[in-house]
């Protein structure tokens, strides 16, 4: 297949471009501004914030994967950094849907990055994709992220909304920033530690796109999380386990709110116990829903996969 992707030089894009190529399909890259000449072929340029897209170099692609979008945890959230983070999701998706919608031979696939945020905090309650979204702003951006696919959607293009719960990898996100303070035995429970965390490791996110991607019967959100969301408490303390560190720094939720502000309260102290309940029925195999398993893989032993080894592909 011939695959349009962009965000191909994130976390998740990376792997994903890789484990693509070596199943033999071609990539073709959105990137800010000017294509390389080079790569006339396999990039196409296109700026969301101007809403400028080189239609030019959209054809004959057989899918399309939007992983764009600005950090959530690049610190507080002022009412500027706030509206980027929105905006850099909402624009970019509305622009791709829009593009892919006029094209006179449609993809008959979308895939767009979202996020457990969608369910905002609500505590012990057991969430699939069909429970409704939650408050917060994160819940509301992916709420408008999500909408802003409807063009893509309503000219008959299959979209899927890939709900990332957090994603396990030592190459970055979460354990990239974490990995430090539990290391030199500054970790800890952030808040009580009751709250619930959906999570998935990178190579299942990777692997379970794929299964997606070749999967028609698949269509709108789809929670990319493990059948085994955790407590943030359990979590900190396999984490210490698995770097033989004690973790004792635990910190209080009024400290949580004063150094983090809202950043802090919806990223470290909401409580999502989601579920996969698409990808478990659909018959997707996790490599990886014990939390020990992948942490040890991740942090501690060298890591030996190869794309050829990954399942559900």
């Amino acid at each position: 297949m011939r695959i349009l992707v962009s965000g191909g030089s994130g976390l998740v894009g990376t792997e994903l471009i890789t484990a693509l190529t070596y199943d033999g399909h071609q990539i073709v890259k959105l990137v800010r501004g000017r294509p390389n000449p080079m790569a006339r072929n396999t990039e196409i340029g296109w700026n969301p914030e101007h809403g400028a897209f080189d239609s030019t170099g959209l054809r004959r692609i057989d899918a399309a994967i939007h992983l764009g979008g600005v950090s959530i945890a690049g610190g507080r959230w002022s009412s500027k950094r706030k509206l980027l983070i929105q905006e850099s999701r909402v624009r970019s998706t509305h622009l791709l849907a829009q593009a892919l919608a006029g094209m006179s031979e449609r993809p008959p696939v979308l895939i767009i990055a979202s996020a457990a945020g969608y369910y905002g905090d609500r505590g012990e309650e057991p969430l699939t994709e069909d429970s409704p979204p939650g408050e917060g702003f994160l819940a509301e951006t992916a709420v408008r992220w999500e909408n802003a696919a409807d063009t893509a959607r309503d000219a008959g293009i299959r979209v899927v909304h890939a709900r990332f719960g957090l994603i396990l990898s030592r190459q970055g996100g979460l354990l990239g920033k974490i990995r430090v303070p539990f290391q030199t035995a500054l970790g800890g429970k952030l808040g009580s530690g009751r709250q619930w965390g959906p999570w998935i490791s990178l190579v299942d996110v990777v692997s379970g796109l794929s299964f997606v991607l070749n999967n028609e019967d698949i269509s709108g959100p789809v929670n990319f999380t493990t059948p085994t969301p955790i407590r943030n408490e359990d979590f900190t303390k396999l984490m210490a386990k698995t770097l033989s560190r004690p973790a004792w720094l635990n910190v209080p939720e009024p400290i949580v709110k004063l150094v983090f502000g809202q950043m802090g309260t919806e990223t470290m102290l909401y409580s999502q116990r989601a579920f996969p309940g698409v990808l478990r029925v659909s018959g997707f195999e996790w490599r990886y829903d014990d939390l020990g398993e992948v942490l040890f893989h991740e942090l501690v032993t060298s890591r030996s996969d190869s794309w050829g080894n990954t399942t559900n592909r």
